[in-house]
Formats: C-alpha cells, sequence, structure tokens
C-alpha cells in the first residue's frame, strides 16, 4: 500500500473571532460559491448571513495564492446536536486528504476537538483504511486533544487531524466551512447553487465515508 508521509498533528492556524448568531435551521453541503474562472462568489440568500466568514476566508487563501483559479464552497448547518447525533460525522479525519485543498471552519457551540504532536506519521493512501489509522493513532493520544474558541475562524490543511466530539450537552449548533479547492465536488446529495448554473454530471454518492472529490476535471 503505497503511503504518504506530511507531517499529520499539525495545529490549525487561528484567524480569530467572528460573532455571528444564526438561528434559522438550515443543511448545506458543499454548496459552491466560485468557480476558477472568477475572484467573486455567489452566495444564496440564505446563506448571505455567512458573508463575514467568507471574505475573511478570501483574505486568507488570496494572501497564500490558494483563491485564484480555485472553487470555493460553503457548507452550513444549524441542527439540534446530541452525543447520538452531533451534527457532523464522528470520527477522527483529515479534511483534504492527499489534497492540496484548505478548509476553514467555525462554530457557535460543542468545538471541534484536534489532536496535535507534529510528529510524522504515515497513513495509507487510502480514504477508508487511513480512517481507521487516525482513529487509532488519535484515540491513544489524549494527552494531545485540545479545542479552540468557539466563534473562532480557523484554516486546515490535510495535516489537521480532527473530530466532531460527541461529549456534548444536546442544543442547536451551527458550523460552517468553506473549502477550497482546485477540484469540482460533484456528488449527488451536495448542494446546488442555482445562480451559478454549473454544468456538471455529479456522481454517485457511495455508502462509505468518502472524499468529496466528484470529479478531478
Amino acid at each position: 500500500m503505497q503511503k504518504t508521509k506530511p507531517i499529520y498533528g499539525a495545529r490549525p492556524v487561528d484567524l480569530g473571532l467572528i460573532d455571528l448568531s444564526p438561528t434559522e435551521m438550515m443543511f448545506w453541503l458543499y454548496c459552491p460559491i466560485k468557480v476558477p474562472a472568477s475572484e467573486f462568489f455567489y452566495l444564496p440568500p440564505n446563506l448571505k448571513q455567512f458573508e463575514p466568514l467568507v471574505l475573511a476566508a478570501m483574505k486568507d487563501a488570496l494572501e497564500s495564492r490558494s483563491w485564484h483559479g480555485h472553487y470555493a464552497y460553503i457548507t452550513a448547518k444549524t441542527l439540534f446536536s446530541t452525543p447520538e447525533k452531533p451534527g457532523n460525522r464522528p470520527g477522527w479525519h483529515s479534511d483534504g486528504f492527499l489534497t492540496e485543498d484548505i478548509n476553514y471552519i467555525w462554530c457557535d457551540a460543542n468545538p471541534t476537538v484536534f489532536w496535535g504532536s507534529n510528529k510524522k506519521y504515515a497513513f495509507s493512501a487510502h480514504h477508508e483504511f487511513s480512517l481507521s489509522e487516525m482513529e487509532e493513532l488519535c484515540e491513544k493520544d489524549k494527552p494531545n486533544h485540545f479545542t479552540l474558541p468557539v466563534k473562532h475562524l480557523l484554516r486546515l490543511d490535510q495535516t489537521v487531524l480532527h473530530k466532531v466530539s460527541t461529549d456534548i450537552t444536546p442544543g442547536v449548533r451551527t458550523f460552517v466551512k468553506i473549502s477550497v479547492s482546485k477540484y469540482q465536488y460533484a456528488l449527488l446529495g451536495n448542494s446546488v447553487n442555482h445562480e451559478l448554473q454549473l454544468p456538471w454530471v455529479y456522481q454517485d454518492r457511495k455508502n462509505v465515508r468518502n472524499c468529496p472529490i466528484g470529479s478531478k476535471k
């Protein structure tokens, strides 16, 4: 099995407090808001409340030269969360595994749990096998688990290992992620931005935990 050897266990970059207080229940998944040929983003009306998050992500991505020529997507969930249904899929993982994708995350409750040790580990270059390897590594190393303040926008690359906490008090939680990628996230079930009218062919979503990349066109 091919191995990857980046330094997993890096800390997310804290871009600071963005004080929003969403109230509308919603579930948007990888809705495209920007295409490579444009520098501008287009938010559906119900998502314009998150424009401060997108602007902050855009500013940061422009500084790192990862905005030009890329797609951008927004995931936004305001849901009643419980230990059994925390709002995101449980388990340790890496966003953008085996890619240069950048993800910016924000939540107003139940902060994401991170694992950080800055040690070099090799994971299988396989989206399913690597998950069990990450789970084993991170769960046995609880002293290196940490969280950051809620309502802070955090930048993650593939080396940041994290999970949604299931040790929570039931309540409403908003989670937002802005994903910047060279790839189409074209899987059936992803949210559609009708303002962009993208001529994509959406692929079947397999009944497994998988990468959001549906096409590398």
